[in-house]
């Protein structure tokens, strides 16, 4: 990892020797790579991040504002559902199942009184089983509806973990939802499902594909903008 200081700030990047001709400078996850051909020298490099320093911190800061900290699962934690900032309530109750409610804004957990030690643990599993059971009514009432504003169905979709797309469809017409879009307003969640729906005809990001989807639904670029924030 190398090291390059700017106006008292510092930019670490690793550099990639290339068989290319030009040289390269990349920000992705707010991580700086630096391709150059072979024989490129250590001042040269330098050089080309001083050239492009301010456009480098503005990147590497802009993607770290939207890297996610992991939840801690903690009393009056914030969590986003159907796009409403909602508050994680957790409780000790005499009861001898544990409990998740929602309503009012809060997401209440309630657990027996003898789980003080794994409150997070159990927390955690009744976040993510609230999570996954509202995605699954959430995505077939969005899916029902545009399927029937399109005309079209998947012969069979599902709602799963996706790490990196809030939607998928293969080529056998399955389509598979991510179930954190219930964290964005319904609008979001039947923008996922049309975007899929429509992939069921126009399997690229053509511009008959985008033309579809503006088709069923003129504010879709709201909906992706909610999406991406």
């Amino acid at each position: 990892m190398e090291k390059f200081e700017v106006n008292h700030e510092i930019i670490e990047y690793t550099i990639e020797r290339k068989r290319i001709k030009n040289c390269y400078i990349s920000v992705k996850d707010g991580k700086v790579s630096v391709r150059v051909p072979t024989k490129t020298s250590k001042e040269k490099i330098e050089e080309i991040v001083a050239e492009k320093a301010e456009w480098i911190l503005k990147n590497v800061k802009k993607q770290s504002q939207k890297v996610q900290l992991p939840k801690k699962y903690e009393n009056g934690e914030v969590f986003k559902v159907l796009g409403k900032e909602t508050v994680l309530n957790i409780s000790h109750e005499k009861i001898t199942k544990p409990k998740i409610k929602f309503r009012f804004h809060k997401l209440m957990v309630q657990l027996p009184q003898e789980w003080q030690d794994n409150a997070k643990e159990e927390t955690k599993k009744m976040v993510e089983y609230f999570y996954q059971n509202l995605a699954e009514k959430e995505v077939e009432k969005a899916m029902r509806k545009m399927s029937m504003k399109v005309g079209i169905a998947p012969s069979q979709y599902q709602v799963k973990n996706l790490k990196s797309t809030w939607g998928n469809c293969s080529v056998t017409g399955k389509i598979s939802i991510n179930k954190e879009v219930v964290s964005h307003s319904r609008r979001a969640i039947n923008y996922v499902c049309l975007h899929e729906i429509c992939h069921l005809e126009n399997m690229n990001h053509s511009k008959d594909f985008w033309n579809m989807v503006e088709t069923y639904m003129p504010d879709y670029k709201e909906a992706e903008m909610e999406l991406k924030n």
